[in-house]
């Protein structure tokens, strides 16, 4: 299993990330009011199924994407700038709206930020190991 996952992390990633992201996007919608409470008096249930929706458009991007055989290096990069964005704004969340956040929320945006960071990660490490496997 981990040979299969190595030898097409890339695949594997971005089909992991679509998959999380569908995932976290049917909770969200599910459980909009609980999870704004959790998280603050800010996060309403609108906000909240906001969140929802985009995770929809995102997971389907990237389960679009892992589903090609060698996935585009655009696309793939089109998601790592999106996980980039998704970084920036949470350390921005973090400072600037801190008091309108319960202890929850700022663990779960904290959490979140730093998943989203080794994704990331194992995206740019499999575009590069895609890239350098097409060269040889």
């Amino acid at each position: 299993m981990f040979a299969n996952l190595n030898r097409n992390l890339l695949k594997s990633i971005m089909l992991f990330d679509g998959v999380f992201s569908l995932t976290t996007a049917f909770g969200l919608f599910a459980f909009s009011g609980p999870v704004g409470t959790l998280v603050g008096p800010h996060a309403t249930s609108a906000i909240v199924n906001g969140f929802a929706a985009f995770f929809v458009l995102w997971g389907a991007f990237h389960f679009a994407v892992g589903r090609q055989e060698r996935p585009l290096p655009a696309a793939v990069r089109v998601g790592i700038a999106g996980d980039a964005l998704w970084i920036i704004g949470s350390i921005a969340v973090l400072l600037l709206a801190r008091d309108g956040l319960t202890l929850t929320g700022i663990g779960l945006i904290t959490v979140a930020a730093v998943a989203v960071a080794d994704i990331l990660l194992l995206k740019q490490i499999g575009l590069g190991r895609q890239q350098r496997a097409a060269l040889a």
